[in-house]
């Protein structure tokens, strides 16, 4: 690589650079109340070191750059590829301490009258001043035989005139979440070095004040420098340097890689859509940001990313555009059109995720229907369908309601309950997503049938029953999976208890559990007043629970089994009136309950 790392402290790398410029296209000011706080911390550590006569060096990370010609000049000029929210922090720092300096002199001229050391100090700042608006904020450069002062930094376009202005003392009204990050690092930055200086005086203020220039970003604070006349290759250092913890998607990768390939005169209104479109998608918390994108990714290509370089498959696979430099108008358009996607795309998976119905205004889909997806995805935490049902949501409502039953029941068994390897049941999803966008009529019976072949492959009887027959109640929490096998055989019980002829079926779709409020009941007491010795070795099993509302519950409390008999005999629910149909509740009567159960779920966890 043509990158040699320089460790270099921050006033050399302002110093030595004339100046900055973040490419128009890179995402704005990220930085929020977290990470600029530990900005001052570090700052801050040193500067309490400094104060006592003794020195610690701190790293601050990485910058990385590429040259950047200026027309007509002839400075030192570097694109930043890494490291925008550093430099743009300590421009603010900067700037904020040239404030600073400002007021301690501009009270001084007012107060007149200076003794031998306010003027020593006065004349100090004046020239402190100009010296720190030269390194940090302004570069004075020689463009057609003219002098010119130009930004030492330049933002983003959606950025660099708020923050100039910022910086500048102008009052300005932010219009994006990136303006507020700035506005809150500024004022806090503003709050440290009034922190630096208040209670002291003029000289005192002065010499606090240069410590922090000439000692801390002067000596103590280092950055490693990197500038590569590749820009490919300033790019992969760039995917694996953190950016002071602030996570870099994906998609601020490809949100780079896509504007800059539409980066010419004949495609601005096309760039300038992409941008927007892209705003939107990386509005997303950083860590949904990388799943949607695989999730969509998937969902159309049939096939799981890579682990690495998702964004060169996004580039090669989605945009079609890896390589090339400028797009053609008819490529710019259809990046357009697969952000303009991604941002429709992301909304739907945030909803499916979250157990929310991605129809809007349905009438003919019940609630009970509509139940199943939170089930699946909130409750058996199960997301990796999440391409497959994305693909889906392009179907009737009808189709995408039957998929979701079927892979709810299919994923218990597999995985919540057989703990079989996940990746082949991944790769059914993602097949079957693809099939479900390349044909005009999307078969439910070959995706049932695969799941079948696969669940009953992975997960037979043979090994689902014992599992099922293992599981216990347990008072420390953790039963939301036994609570969901409950709710669901009751929902198919009347299939069940009718013959269970052909595929698993609710017939009485009007009754929806709330999950979080049904309860447990133990049907011989977890807490008998008189022991038997036999049922509390088997009290906590499944064949001695049932479900009931909250209300029930309470009602039961530690009643014998005579009593709650009478109350199962009355409840709505078909299990519960099954219990009281049994005389005597005793151990064997618990044991072929379990039995009874586990049959029942070999019958209904099938796709």
């Amino acid at each position: 690589m043509a990158i040699k790392p320089l460790p270099q402290t921050i006033e050399i790398l302002f110093e030595q650079n004339s100046t900055f410029e973040v490419p128009k296209y890179q995402r704005g000011y990220a930085w929020e109340d977290e990470a600029i706080e530990d900005f001052i911390d570090d700052i801050s550590g040193c500067l309490d070191l400094r104060l006592k006569g003794e020195e610690k060096n701190h790293f601050f990370g990485g910058i990385v750059t590429t040259p950047k010609d200026v027309p007509n000049s002839g400075r030192s000029n570097c694109e930043v590829i890494d490291g925008q929210q550093r430099l743009a922090s300590c421009v603010l720092l900067a700037a904020a301490i040239i404030k600073a300096m400002r007021q301690i002199v501009a009270d001084l001229v007012a107060k007149g009258g200076l003794n031998a050391d306010e003027r020593k100090a006065k004349a100090y700042l004046e020239e402190t001043i100009e010296t720190l608006r030269l390194t940090y904020l302004r570069y004075r450069d020689n463009i057609a035989l003219e002098y010119v002062e130009v930004p030492k930094l330049t933002l983003s376009e959606a950025d660099n005139a708020f923050f100039h202005a910022i910086i500048e003392g102008k009052d300005e009204t932010s219009s994006r979440t990136s303006h507020e990050r700035i506005l809150a690092a500024w004022s806090k930055l503003q709050t440290f070095v009034s922190g630096v200086i208040d209670g002291y005086t003029p000289e005192e203020q002065a010499t606090r004040l240069q410590n922090v220039v000439k000692g801390v970003l002067a000596i103590d604070c280092h950055v490693i420098f990197m500038r590569s006349d590749s820009k490919s290759e300033a790019y992969q250092i760039f995917q694996v340097l953190n950016d002071r913890g602030v996570h870099l998607t994906d998609g601020d990768l490809l949100r780079a890689s896509t504007l800059e390939k539409l980066d010419s005169n004949g495609l601005r209104s096309i760039q300038n859509d992409v941008a927007k479109f892209w705003d939107s998608v990386l509005m997303y918390p950083a860590n949904d940001i990388d799943r949607y994108l695989r999730w969509y990714f998937s969902s159309y290509e049939g096939k799981r990313p890579k682990s690495s370089n998702l964004a060169s498959q996004f580039l090669d696979d989605r945009f079609k555009c890896a390589g090339k430099a400028i797009l053609t108008k008819p490529e710019a358009k259809a990046v357009l059109k697969e952000v303009t996607q991604l941002d429709e795309d992301f909304a739907r998976l945030q909803t499916i995720s979250d157990g929310e119905w991605p129809y809007a205004g349905s009438t003919k889909i019940t609630k009970w229907d509509r139940e199943r997806l939170r089930l699946l995805s909130t409750h058996l935490d199960h997301t990796n369908a999440l391409p497959l049902l994305l693909s889906l949501c392009g179907r009737p409502e009808k189709d995408f309601a039957a998929a979701v039953a079927i892979i709810e029941r299919a994923v218990f068994r597999y995985k919540t309950i057989g703990n079989a390897h996940i990746g082949p049941l991944t790769k059914l999803y993602v097949d079957h997503a693809k099939k479900v966008r390349d044909t005009k009529k999307f078969s439910l019976a070959s995706l049932r049938k695969d799941l079948r072949v696969l669940v009953l492959d992975k997960v037979p009887d043979s090994v689902f029953k014992p599992k099922l027959l293992e599981l216990m109640y347990t008072s420390r929490g953790g039963n939301k999976y036994i609570r969901y096998m409950f709710i669901t055989l009751e929902d198919y019980f009347q299939w069940y208890d009718s013959g269970a002829a052909g595929h698993p079926k609710c017939q009485d779709k009007m009754r929806v559990f709330d999950f979080s409020n049904t309860t447990f009941e133990h049907i011989y007491p977890r807490s008998a007043k008189t022991k038997d010795s036999q049922l509390e070795k088997v009290k906590n099993t499944i064949g001695n629970l049932t479900i009931l509302g909250p209300t029930d519950n309470d009602k039961l409390a530690n009643k014998n089994y005579a009593e709650k008999s009478k109350e199962f005999a009355k409840s709505s629910l078909m299990m519960n009136r099954k219990i009281a149909e049994i005389k005597n509740w005793t151990r064997s009567a618990v044991e072929a309950r379990t039995e009874a159960l586990a049959e029942m779920a070999l019958k209904v966890f099938v796709p």
